[in-house]
């Protein structure tokens, strides 16, 4: 239990040194989103950066924020330019109502999947290495990881076959292979 505690400690660290990464967790918390994580890639990906050298936010193409609310879709929409308007850095923040998910995923992705009941029900259904949210809690940062960081701190992607098919799992390792061949991608 200590060495996790260790390795969160160090997670955290390495997210709070990030001035855009703080700066858009902020931002939610200040904006009163509700049930908020800043997820997925960027995070994921600032500590890959970390550990190459590369600089934090390198091949970082925009912070991933979901939140849970029942409200009309539209207002994803709205918070997403609200908190792009509110922050100063350059990074797109693409924002994700989990509460709707289940509309457009079969658009996307081919197949349905049911009603997610939360954020962390979102999170939970992303690859493991990704399943990593960061929000505001009081004076700390609140670390949601489904699967640990292990698979993260260790670059290996594992399938998560709970919502995703295989076709799909293979087009986005393919695309995480490219931008870091040092990652380990496990077979489906």
């Amino acid at each position: 239990m200590e060495k996790d505690l260790t390795l969160e400690a160090r997670f955290k660290a390495l997210i709070q040194s990030v001035p855009e990464i703080m700066e858009t967790i902020e931002a939610c918390a200040n904006y009163g989103l509700p049930d908020y994580y800043l997820a997925g890639g960027a995070v994921t990906q600032t500590l890959w950066n970390n550990m190459l050298g590369e600089a934090p936010l390198s091949k970082v193409k925009d912070f991933d924020v979901v939140y849970f609310a029942h409200e009309a879709s539209a207002l994803e929409k709205e918070h997403e330019n609200t908190l792009n308007r509110l922050t100063r850095h350059s990074i797109p923040i693409d924002v994700k109502n989990q509460a709707h998910v289940h509309e457009w995923y079969p658009r996307k992705f081919g197949h349905d999947i049911p009603p997610y009941q939360s954020a962390e029900a979102g999170i939970s259904s992303w690859l493991p290495a990704f399943a990593i949210g960061v929000r505001k809690q009081v004076d700390d940062l609140k670390i949601f990881a489904p699967f640990g960081l292990n698979d993260a701190m260790n670059m290996v992607i594992r399938p998560n076959k709970s919502v995703m098919s295989a076709a799909n799992y293979m087009t986005l390792v393919d695309s995480f292979k490219n931008r870091w061949p040092a990652v380990t991608v496990l077979s489906w």
